[in-house]
Parts: structure tokens; sequence; C-alpha cells
């Protein structure tokens, strides 16, 4: 499953994926930010990938994902899962270091996440998704 959030007075559009990340998900994921950050400058991303159960994305995918530029231009959290789930984290941040473009900072926490993100008494919103 795939929630989107946002703190509006820090900037920063959370993402959950929980239970099996899939490529049909990863689909959603991108659908979904690209009509959020339509006309938003200096949003920042807060991944928190710690109730991913299972990854069912081809190896492929994962290296087609990391040689794709990344939808935000500005910092990017990533709140890693243990067993395959880092290990696609990790293989996302390299192929995007690989290609040129900035990578995700990888962090074991939400508190080390929000420290980074400066987040203090954040108040997410739901983010609706879009109307097709």
């Amino acid at each position: 499953m795939l929630t989107l959030r946002y703190e509006r007075r820090h900037k920063v559009l959370a993402v959950t994926f929980t239970g099996v990340m899939s490529s049909e998900e990863l689909a959603e994921h991108d659908r979904l930010l690209l009509h959020f950050l339509a006309g938003r400058d200096g949003v920042r991303g807060l991944y928190d990938l710690t109730a991913v159960e299972a990854l069912a994305v081809p190896v492929s995918r994962i290296n087609q994902r990391g040689q794709r530029p990344s939808m935000f231009h500005d910092l990017r959290v990533v709140v890693a899962p243990g067993g395959a789930g880092l290990t696609f984290t990790r293989t996302i941040s390299d192929q995007f270091r690989a290609a040129g473009h900035s990578e995700p900072v990888l962090v074991d926490t939400m508190a080390q996440a929000y420290a980074l993100l400066g987040l203090v008494d954040p108040q997410f919103e739901a983010v609706d998704p879009p109307i097709d």
C-alpha cells in the first residue's frame, strides 16, 4: 500500500509504503508524485519504507528506476527497511550516484529523518489522489 502526506510548513512530502512493494505501486507512486509536485518548488521527500514486508519488483525495473532522475529536486531522506527492501534502497541509491544524480540519504529511524529535514512538531495532512 502507498500513502502520501504533506507537511506544508516544512514543505515535506512523506511517502509511505507498507506490505508488498510491487512494480504497480512504483508506477502509481510516479503518477501521484508527478501530479503533486507539478508547480511546487522546494518540496523535500521523506520515504518511510520500514513497513515493507516484501519486494515484488524485478531487478531490471530497479535498474531502470535508478537510471532516471529523481522527481524531487531537493533533499530526499529514506528510512530504510531491513532485508530485501534495504537492498532495493541501496541499489537505487547506487544507480542515482552512478548516473550523476543526487542520491537519497539513507537513515535507520524516523527520528534521524526528522532531524535531517528539520521537522519539529510536523503536522502531516493526507494527500488526496488526483481524479482522472
